[in-house]
């Protein structure tokens, strides 16, 4: 998945923890935050070796007394009340007097939102991305609920388990911040206060394409066969930590020398036209793996004296370079800097009168790919006073090299979001002091391929924070939804699935929301995360806080064969299985090998039967065995059917 909201968490300048001496709460705590309701909360922060502190907290009638440790961490449990919409504060008094008080706090459900960018993905559209919500405005515009409450934990890898997050603080809901709220996590709350009357408090802490091994704690992936590879990659790029950043910058320079040189692309490709700012994931040309060629020409008059050249070409994606006329004038090569903003100045002795070349090399080595804009981040000009003369439009593409004809590339010594337990050292192991209800969880597309190994590695991310949390809290996930990723006709995706429905069985209070029918073939980010958001706090609803809410999704219980037909059983399915349209993805065989297309011959209350002329004596059945493949079968509560594989009984 793209790390396509780098640029966008960012937008709030955030306040980094560092030593001080004045004594502090820790930076998950801030106005306007939501606490726990009738349980015992923790609240820790920084102070000076051994100080002596007082916290008041204005529902509790005495003050308490609080000694930092040696190493200035000081942590107290406080007894919170039934939660209401009635407004608290808590205050910390250092040894000098000094009071530092944190205002309008709430009483109510807090929820960690974790996993990857289905997860990330906020409210406000974000076309340039292809990352549309699904009545995005509308709802933006009347989003004015102070009793939903959010914060956004900032993007942090790191090697080793971090004593504070870096945070944006705690906001409030209204139609200004909630746009930058994960969508899911913004329609889960929204539903969960309406139906509870009381306050919302949701922790969104995600990463966009990150696997599950860089969320579970290295306490695991040391211990875990399993886990060898991804291991093996972390202590790879520790070793490489070692070197400085200038032996990484001509590492990476003499790799992509060595590329080009090597490339049988190199100058041979057809020279293509493309229009700009690009994504090429989401263009004619497709996932540019490697190095691509971006060029133009532009007509320039002689400039007045003094007069320099200003050229933006906006947001590269990932790495590259930039020539004027041949000479390098723009480069960015660093992994850790990716996504960075193309901005440099041409002195007026370098500018030819008349026709000048920019030429743009750039290297994507994850996904998407491209000058990216925005088109009005695209332009040239001579100065603040003279007009800006656009960049978009009409350039020509060609293709340099293939990243799987390069030798590996070189690594930075930094962690990525890639590398194992670098997401729990930075944007967990830092929270798991705080109390919370539940955790919500919308991860997999990127360990699409490892469905023998995920339902284990689950079970070590859940149980692993939950005793990092010191609590069993309920964990509810997301299953991923269709998308094409290599083709209609594969089935990772569908093995996948598969794989997370099994997770379920394995660990107790968790539970899974099914999206087979709110996929798009074309986009790994759907637009219709309302539904996803509600069906999870419908899940919550129903198994955490007892509602009476029919929220379970459709499943095959039991296949028998009659004749030349297979009778499938189902449960969930309330008042009936309804079906949608006349094409239903039902596959029979006789060998569990070859699979043919099924008709659907009757649906009852809770039942199917199928055949296909192609099979005399059917044993196996599977639906929706696709990667893009949606559901077309729902039960009385318009909940999906998920793609599914199973023999029928003898």
């Amino acid at each position: 998945m793209m790390r396509w909201l780098l640029a966008l968490l960012f937008v709030w300048p955030a306040w980094i923890a560092g030593a001080q001496e004045d004594a502090r709460f820790a930076s998950i705590f801030s106005d306007n935050m939501v606490l726990q309701q009738q349980t015992e909360v923790n609240l820790w922060g920084f102070a000076q070796p051994d100080e002596q502190l007082l916290l008041r907290c204005s529902w509790l009638d005495v003050a308490l007394p609080v000694q930092a440790k040696a190493d200035g961490h000081w942590a107290v449990s406080v007894k919170t009340p039934h939660g209401s919409l009635q407004p608290c504060s808590v205050s910390l008094t250092d040894s000098k007097g000094r009071t530092t008080t944190l205002s309008n706090v709430l009483i109510g459900e807090v929820w960690l939102c974790s996993g990857q960018s289905n997860m990330e993905m906020i409210l406000m559209d974000r076309p340039e991305w292809n990352l549309l919500v699904e009545g995005s405005e509308e709802e933006i515009a009347r989003a004015d609920n102070p009793h939903i409450r959010f914060v956004n934990i900032q993007r942090r890898e790191s090697f080793t388990p971090q004593t504070d997050v870096l945070s944006h603080n705690w906001r409030i809901c209204t139609p200004n911040e909630v746009k930058w709220l994960s969508a899911v996590a913004y329609f889960f709350g929204k539903k969960l206060t309406a139906e509870l009357q009381l306050p919302v408090g949701l922790i969104v802490s995600s990463y966009g394409g990150s696997p599950v091994q860089s969320w579970i704690p290295s306490e695991i992936i040391d211990a875990e066969s399993r886990y060898h590879s991804v291991k093996k990659e972390r202590e790879a790029e520790q070793k490489a930590s070692l070197q400085t950043p200038a032996e990484y910058q001509t590492a990476m320079s003499d790799w992509i020398a060595r590329a080009e040189q090597k490339s049988s692309r190199n100058g041979k490709e057809k020279v293509l036209p493309i229009t700009l700012p690009v994504n090429f994931e989401k263009s004619p040309m497709g996932n540019q793996m490697g190095e691509v060629l971006l060029s133009r020409e532009i007509d320039l008059a002689p400039p007045a004296p003094g007069r320099d050249l200003q050229i933006s070409l906006g947001t590269m994606d990932d790495l590259g370079r930039v020539y004027f006329n041949g000479e390098l004038v723009w480069e960015e090569i660093r992994n850790s800097s990716s996504y960075a903003q193309v901005q440099f100045t041409i002195p007026a002795e370098k500018i030819k009168p008349g026709i000048n070349r920019l030429e743009a090399r750039v290297l994507n080595i994850l996904w998407g790919g491209g000058l990216t804009g925005p088109a009005e981040n695209m332009y040239y000009t001579f100065g603040e006073d003279t007009p800006k003369t656009s960049l978009a439009g009409e350039w020509q593409f060609q293709k340099i090299f293939d990243l799987a004809e390069a030798d590996p590339l070189p690594r930075e010594g930094k962690p990525l979001f890639s590398t194992a337990s670098s997401l729990y050292n930075g944007m967990i192991a830092p929270l798991t002091g705080y109390t919370l209800r539940g955790c919500l969880w919308y991860q997999g597309e990127s360990n699409v391929g490892e469905e023998k190994t995920y339902p284990q590695m689950m079970a070590d991310l859940v149980n692993s924070w939950r005793k990092a949390f010191g609590r069993e809290f309920p964990f509810y996930y997301v299953q991923i939804a269709p998308y094409q990723y290599g083709g209609n006709q594969h089935t990772k995706a569908a093995e996948f699935r598969e794989a997370q429905a099994n997770v379920v069985k394995m660990v107790p209070k968790t539970g899974m929301v099914v999206t087979m029918d709110i996929g798009d073939p074309d986009n790994i980010h759907p637009a219709q995360k309302r539904e996803v958001g509600f069906r999870l706090a419908n899940l919550a609803l129903a198994e955490t806080y007892g509602t009476a809410v029919r929220h379970k999704f459709p499943e095959v219980t039991n296949v028998k064969r009659r004749q030349n037909r297979l009778v499938l059983s189902f449960a969930n399915v309330y008042k009936g299985l309804t079906p949608r349209g006349d094409r239903h993805e039902f596959e029979l065989s006789a060998d569990g090998e070859t699979f043919y297309p099924a008709a659907v011959n009757k649906i009852s209350a809770g039942t199917i039967q199928v055949s296909s002329s192609q099979v005399r004596l059917p044993r196996y059945v599977r639906y929706c065995w696709g990667d893009a493949s949606c559901s077309t079968i729902f039960n009385s509560e318009n909940l999906p059917l998920s793609s599914f594989r199973a023999e029928a009984t003898p």
